[in-house]
This record gives C-alpha cells, sequence and structure tokens, in this order.
C-alpha cells in the first residue's frame, strides 16, 4: 500500500470538518503565505551532485548563479543571458580571459555572511576537481584556472575561447554558487544542511515526509512574496492528484503528465504549466557491444521501433512532440535530421542479412521503475519482439538503474533529461569518447552508445567564433549520427507542472514556448499564493 494511501481519506474528513468551523488554523499560520508541492524526495540537496529532476526544481529555490537566462517580453529565453549575482564582466581580445565583478551585498542563508570570490572559486573548483558526488565537472572543463582579483572580482582563464562561458555561468546544475564556509563546515551533512543565496533557505527535513523551505528576507532581489515552501514526498500521480484537488497541494511535479493525468487536472479546474525545450526521452545504443556492433542490427532496431506509436500512447495531441533530431530543437545547434522509418519486414530481413534469421533475446535488461521508463520501455518491448527481438524486462529502482547503466550491461539504453541548451554540451555529454563510461577506471560519462565520431567536430565547435560557421560544424555532428545510427530519439517532453490557479499564481505566461529550462520555474521568487 502506498505510503499516502491514508492522504485521501483524510482530506475528505478535514474538508468536511473546516466547511462547519470545527477546525482553525492558528493565526499565525493563517496569515502566512504557504506554498504546498507535492513531488518525490530529493536524493540531495547539494545542487551540483545530483541529475534527478526533483533535486534540479528544489534547487533553484536555494541556489542562484552568476549569470540567469534573460528576461524578455514577459518570458525566460534559453538563447541569452543577463547579470545574476555578477554584477558585469569583461573578456580579453584573444578571448581566454574573463574578469567577472560580483554583486556586492549578497548575503548567504542562516548567517553565512556576503558571497565573495572565494565562494565562486570554491564551487567551480569542486566540480572541476571531481570531488566526490558531483555530476558537471564536465561542463567546466574549458576552464584553465580560477584566480581572486579580490574579495568582488574573480579571474577565470579558459584553456581556449568557449563561445558559451556565460551560458555556462547561469544558475542551473554547474554553475549554483555555494558557501564555502558552509561547505567546509558541514562536509558531507551540507547535502541536507544546503547554504545559498536563493530566494528561500532551508529549514528542516523531516525524510520520507516533506522538506520546508522558508522566504529569505535578505534575498538580493527582494524578499519573496511566499513566507514558505513545504515540498512533500509524494512518488505516485495519483496521490498529487487527489491533493490538487482538496487543495491539500498548491503545485505537482508528475512523475509522467500523461493524456488521463492531464485530462484529471483539467477537470478539477487546475492548469498544467508548459515550459520549453523540455527534455528529450531518446535511445542509445551500444555500437561496441555484439550484435549492435553490427550497423545492420542497429538499423534493424531502429526499423522496429515505431516512435510516432510511442508518443501518440505516452503524450497525445500537444502534451509532446515527436523528435526531429538528436538535439532538441531549442538548442542552438539543432537541424531536423533523417531517421529509419517504422517497418518490421525490413527489420527482419536486416536481422536475418546480420546472422539473426530467428532475431535473438537480450536477458537482464535494466530498466528504472521511474518516470516514464517503464511504461516506454514495455512499448519498446512489444515492438522489438515482433522482428524477433525479446528483451527479458528487470524493473529495478532509478538509482540502481543508474549504476547499472554505467557498468554497460544494457547492449542499448533509455534515458532522458535535458542540459544546457546549446549543442556543445549536449553532444559533449552524450557523443564524446572521453564520457564512455568505464567501470574499470570509474568514468560515469553519459555517452552509452561508446560513440567516438565526432571527437573532431566538437574541438573544433569550442573554438568557433563565427556563428555560421559553429552551426554549420553542428549540423554535421548530426549527419554523423544519421550515418552512424547509435542513437533514435523518442519525443520531445516539456517540463509541466499542474497548478491551481486560484491559490497561485505563476510568473510568466503558462503557454508552451521555448523558455525557462528544467523541472521548476525559474523564477521561484514570482510565484505568488493568491489566498
Amino acid at each position: 500500500m502506498s505510503r499516502f494511501a491514508w492522504l485521501a481519506p483524510c482530506l475528505v474528513v478535514l474538508s468536511a470538518l473546516t466547511s462547519v468551523g470545527l477546525v482553525q488554523a492558528p493565526d499565525a499560520d493563517a496569515q502566512k503565505k504557504i506554498l504546498n508541492i507535492a513531488a518525490k524526495e530529493p536524493d540531495t540537496l547539494d545542487p551540483h551532485s545530483s541529475t534527478l529532476g526533483q533535486s534540479q526544481a528544489i534547487s533553484r529555490f536555494m541556489f542562484r548563479g552568476l549569470t540567469r537566462f534573460a528576461i524578455k517580453d514577459g518570458k525566460v529565453t534559453t538563447s541569452e543571458v543577463e547579470p545574476d549575482l555578477a554584477e558585469s564582466w569583461t573578456l580579453s581580445p584573444e578571448g581566454t580571459i574573463w574578469t567577472i565583478k560580483l554583486k556586492k551585498g549578497v548575503q548567504f542563508h542562516k548567517g553565512y555572511g556576503e558571497m565573495t570570490a572565494e565562494d565562486v572559486k570554491f564551487s567551480f573548483e569542486r566540480q572541476i576537481n571531481k570531488a566526490p558526488g558531483t555530476r558537471y565537472g564536465v561542463n567546466l572543463d574549458a576552464i584553465k584556472s580560477i584566480e581572486i582579483v579580490n574579495p568582488h572580482t574573480v579571474q577565470i582563464a579558459l584553456k581556449a575561447f568557449d563561445p558559451i562561458f556565460l551560458l555556462r555561468m547561469v544558475g542551473y546544475q554547474q554553475g549554483y554558487i555555494i558557501s564555502k564556509k558552509a561547505f567546509e563546515k558541514l562536509g558531507d551533512g551540507f547535502k541536507w544542511n544546503p547554504v545559498g543565496t536563493g530566494p528561500f533557505y532551508f529549514d528542516r527535513h523531516s525524510p520520507r515526509e516533506k522538506i520546508v523551505l522558508k522566504a529569505f528576507d535578505k534575498f538580493h532581489g527582494g524578499r519573496p512574496q511566499i513566507d514558505e515552501v513545504n515540498w512533500f514526498d509524494v512518488p505516485e500521480d495519483a496521490t498529487k492528484l487527489i491533493g490538487l484537488e482538496k487543495g491539500t497541494f498548491d503545485l505537482l511535479y508528475p512523475e509522467a503528465v500523461t493524456a488521463d493525468f492531464t485530462d484529471q487536472v483539467k477537470k478539477m479546474g487546475a492548469i498544467i504549466d508548459r515550459r520549453g525545450p523540455g527534455g528529450q526521452e531518446r535511445f542509445y545504443i551500444n555500437m561496441t557491444q555484439p550484435p549492435f556492433d553490427d550497423i545492420r542490427v542497429r538499423k534493424a532496431f531502429m526499423h522496429a521501433i515505431d516512435r510516432k506509436a510511442i508518443k501518440e500512447t505516452m503524450y497525445p495531441g500537444d502534451l509532446a512532440r515527436l523528435a526531429s533530431s538528436c538535439v532538441p530543437p531549442g538548442y542552438f545547434g539543432h537541424v531536423p535530421m533523417k531517421f529509419p522509418e517504422y517497418n518490421p519486414e525490413l527489420a527482419r530481413k536486416l536481422l536475418a542479412e546480420a546472422g539473426h534469421p530467428n532475431g535473438f533475446t537480450i536477458k537482464n535488461y535494466f530498466i528504472s521503475k521511474s518516470f516514464f521508463y517503464p511504461k516506454v520501455m514495455t512499448l519498446a518491448q512489444e515492438q522489438l519482439k515482433k522482428v524477433g527481438i525479446n528483451v527479458e524486462l528487470q524493473v529495478v529502482e532509478h538509482a540502481t538503474f543508474h549504476e547499472n547503466i554505467r557498468k554497460n550491461l544494457d547492449p542499448f539504453v533509455l534515458y532522458g533529461g535535458t542540459r544546457i541548451t546549446d549543442a556543445d554540451p549536449w553532444l559533449s555529454l552524450f557523443f564524446e569518447s572521453t564520457e564512455i563510461p568505464d567501470p574499470t577506471t570509474g568514468n560515469k560519462g553519459t555517452n552509452f552508445a561508446h560513440y567516438k565520431g565526432m571527437d573532431d567536430l566538437l574541438a573544433a565547435g569550442r573554438v568557433e567564433r563565427d556563428v555560421k560557421k559553429r552551426a554549420a560544424i553542428y549540423a554535421e555532428t548530426q549527419k554523423r549520427l544519421e550515418r552512424d545510427l547509435v542513437c533514435l530519439p523518442l519525443q520531445d517532453v516539456p517540463n509541466q507542472w499542474a497548478r491551481n490557479p486560484k491559490r497561485v499564481s505563476a510568473p510568466f505566461d503558462p503557454n508552451y514556448g521555448e523558455f525557462s529550462l528544467h523541472y521548476s520555474y525559474n523564477y521561484p521568487e514570482m510565484l505568488k499564493v493568491l489566498n
């Protein structure tokens, strides 16, 4: 039975008692502006140490970066940045030294004092040096050295010109600035007692129940309108929906936004806020592992997958878009690609030519029990079975799934997520040879295809200053992926939250556009509790 199975009857009773005046909130609480969010519990609150959506979603409430996505015409762009913790910056003529002046007076939570260049240097170097648990150091590999000029000025030298350096400095994943003093004092305890400069500070954590954040009076952007955020651990979407309908929850971060989920949200008078570019769900095929080391087998795999059927089953209508490239729309460098069309007969023919007239079986194929993974993989399993590829699924915890795919235990990997909205970090993370997972060396990279076919292009793109030439380089990377058949994108899914509009107003137009990056409101201090 679900840990929250008790919630539905309790909500009904609470609603009835409140309606007849038998339950009254304390005056202090009644005056508070409290935002109740139903999501899953993060695995950590250290913003540099988790790839899970719920962990990244809550980070934005507590942390900020040197830059932020620019706000234009009431929308948040993903292609331009503006200062956040930084005040200004200059670039040397040769394009390799950034001098960044920090805003004065920016305060850390819990009395840890003013943010300085020491904190910036520490936040980046712990990731560059691959400190245990950190995940995003690869996004800072362009940095050669970091020098403190004075308490409010930091100079960052690059190994070579980096066209997206300021995008890397955005408050997202590797860009978050943490308190050096707090981390050195708390050590491993920092992951459940984080200290940043964001609009809300961490107050307390009741494991498997909720995390409480409170408004930071000294937030440099102005105190948020909301006094308190309660982040409840509610794994099941059905339970989240009950709470939204009864008024227990104001915002939902769902596991998966299906047609049924959307219909229920609309019926109760709530709305779905969509943020793009969103995440992409895709298959990576390990081209070094038999039988997929034969390109005919990889092509047969792709002919066997009915992408449109999977998309329409999972996300009918406008809930998602059929993926058009291995580089998602909204990312710099995106161009449409061509993929082998759904053709089971041709798939069987190719398998026979490759020496598998009766197909083959993949035993102990590991798949996560969370998010979209089991549903998408079950659909793909049935499609593959029709051409003779039998996949015996082993459903495991999400953390175990991540461990196993980095041990190369699955010959092809279903994966999803989002990254910095530029082709360089996206392609570097998933297709550069240095990111090939290798359990013998401890490399936990995400090049699950074990691809080595675009290192030269990635190197060229990083030093190219001409925007048109740089775009042409990334167009060529996508042509090579077409040729080598190592990645099959399925669908591009916008980031979606369910919201009670009578209780909470969103900071920006909720229509699906290419603004706001991840599974969170980009500026949570702009959320407002209405009553």
